[in-house]
């Protein structure tokens, strides 16, 4: 609005022209005077309106779109979300309800992403050849349409899904591919993605500078979409092709740069990760105090990413796990050497430390028996210390180990003597967050009052603590346990208090997943609030820098409208 009362006061000395300077002078003052004016009339009569959703919402009454495209898209947001918090347990189901609808309504777009997403959906169940299937279903409807982003994210796909199955070729073709389509419609994150794998793939084939150049290329996209997150990866990747060559001064500074866009993302992981890899470059610096401190600092990170609770695909604490999975490969190989280089008697306490921190990762990826390994031998490494805090750090572990195999007796009993050591420890915030993994457990044996109690008193002993950032995330557990109840009022009641706690620790991105779930709710209850939300999220996700979570947001906004 100010820069149109800058342009009509501009304008007006177009229309007097012919008039003597002074007259032209007093109309332009005069119009940018009733420009100013107007602006804070709006000021103080819209100050009071909530500018996060509730006039976004309003706006949008009129654009809500009807029929069965539309119904089709509500019902594919729905499974997206039961999909990504690992709620729901129809979500199957609405994947083949949307696709019907979208075919119907003749949306071919509608209908390679319902069969891409649930081609994700069976891929984390382990269904490789099936989810491969369905990618190459979506491609094919796909065939001969003007839709490069959408064909690009499907290649993209099945060069994770080769990749993964270790067919190097093939999936250094299909990025390679995916890249051609996202260029063509100027996509730099779709291109950096690929770049990013591909450059992956060619680190297996042993073409290290070819792997180089394609980190580099990728870094490049990523800046250019704004992608703080991916750089940091292309970042990291591309100083460990340095590392291995042995030029320390270039990986030190590639280091240095993605761990300063970490911090600022907020990923706990990928910094964590990104520390344990530089204990290798700091001893090849001769710098073992270094070394030592970035080894025990990126244990402590990854611990603390653990720490959040829940399972689910959402990125706050969690970090991006999905993308460069090198890393990880990278940050193993040298956890390893380096607990076998602390071997003297005194270092038992932080081997234990690192452990933990390696055994949080592997949860985190799913790897469930390496994870148990970490753990128990933290455990009994922290006894033969006597740290009674790193005892209840690695019985916690296990316990999360336990859940996830669905014992959900042996996983609440080591959370309950996890508890009393760190009672006996004094360590207070980590008794509040072993209370909700109990809540999470008492859930999972089907007591969800107990569950409820337990979030409650696990948030009660946040506050007295002044952790306001661990009362936002007992609300938030708080919010998936009433979400999975089917209680939607208490739950969204729980996710906003969730997001006010988290803005005034300013914890834009745990902030942004809170807008988010509330968008996803309020899908088939309250649309033009739902979406109205999902692009406030978006809107936080690029501020952090994480557009990724930004365009699957939006994405799910348009398909609501």
């Amino acid at each position: 609005m100010f820069a149109g009362a800058l342009a009509a006061a501009g304008s007006s000395y177009f229309l007097t022209l012919g008039r003597p300077a002074l007259y032209q002078h007093i109309v332009a003052g005069a119009t940018f005077l009733i420009c100013c004016g107007t602006i804070l009339i709006d000021y103080v009569t819209t100050r009071g309106i909530e500018r996060d959703g509730g006039v976004d919402a309003l706006m949008s009454g009129g654009k809500l779109s009807t029929g069965l495209r539309a119904a089709a898209g509500r019902i594919w947001v729905q499974a997206e979300g039961g999909r990504l918090t690992g709620q729901g347990t129809e979500v199957e189901s609405l994947y083949d309800d949307a696709r019907s609808q979208f075919q119907e309504s003749g949306d071919k777009i509608g209908v390679a992403q319902a069969l891409t997403s649930k081609a994700e959906l069976l891929l984390s169940r382990g269904q490789m050849p099936a989810a491969a299937n369905l990618l190459q279903q979506a491609m094919a409807e796909l065939e001969g349409e003007r839709t490069p982003r959408e064909q690009g994210n499907i290649l993209l796909a099945m060069g994770d899904l080769a990749a993964q199955a270790n067919a190097n070729e093939d999936a250094a073709q299909r990025y390679q591919e995916a890249r051609e389509k996202y260029r063509s419609e100027a996509d730099y994150m779709g291109e950096g993605n690929a770049l990013l794998g591909l450059a992956e793939i060619l680190l297996r084939q042993l073409k290290a500078d070819d792997a180089a150049t394609s980190f580099e290329q990728a870094r490049v996209s990523f800046s250019q979409s704004g992608d703080k997150l991916g750089e940091a990866h292309a970042l990291a990747r591309r100083a460990d092709v340095s590392r291995e060559k042995r030029d320390t001064s270039d990986a030190t500074t590639r280091y240095e740069r993605a761990s300063v866009l970490y911090r600022r993302c907020g990923d706990f992981v990928g910094e964590g990760v990104l520390r344990t890899t530089m204990y290798d470059l700091l001893r090849m610096m001769e710098r073992p105090n270094d070394a030592r401190d970035h080894l025990l600092r990126g244990a402590e990170l990854l611990k603390r990413a653990g720490r959040r609770v829940g399972d689910g695909a959402l990125l706050s604490g969690r970090g991006d796990l999905r993308r460069a999975t090198g890393r990880f490969e990278a940050a193993r190989q040298i956890g390893a050497s380096a607990v076998a280089a602390l071997n003297d008697v005194k270092d038992k306490a932080d081997i234990a430390k690192v452990l933990l921190g390696l055994g949080e990762m592997e949860r985190m990826l799913g790897r469930l028996n390496e994870a148990s390994q970490h753990f128990e031998r933290a455990t009994k490494l922290a006894n033969e210390a006597q740290d009674k805090g790193l005892i209840g750090d690695g019985m916690k572990g296990q316990g999360h180990i336990h859940r996830l195999r669905n014992n959900q007796r042996q996983a609440k009993q080591l959370f309950k003597e996890a508890y009393g050591f760190y009672s006996s420890a004094g360590d207070t915030k980590d008794q509040a967050q072993t209370l909700l993994a109990m809540g999470q457990t008492e859930f999972l044996m089907d007591n969800p009052d107990g569950a409820r109690v337990t979030f409650a008193y696990a948030r009660s002993y946040y506050e007295q603590l002044g952790d306001i950032a661990g009362a936002g995330a007992a609300l938030r557990a708080i919010g998936d346990l009433e979400a999975t109840l089917g209680r939607l009022g208490p739950a969204m009641e729980a996710y906003a208090e969730a997001r006010n706690f988290y803005q005034q620790v300013g914890d834009s991105l745990a902030e942004a997943d809170c807008l988010f779930m509330l968008g996803l709710m309020n899908v088939g209850n309250d649309n033009m609030t739902g979406a109205a939300l999902l692009t406030a999220s978006g809107r936080v996700y690029r501020a952090v820098g994480v557009p990724n979570w930004q365009r699957r947001a939006n994405t799910y906004a348009q398909r609501v409208r």
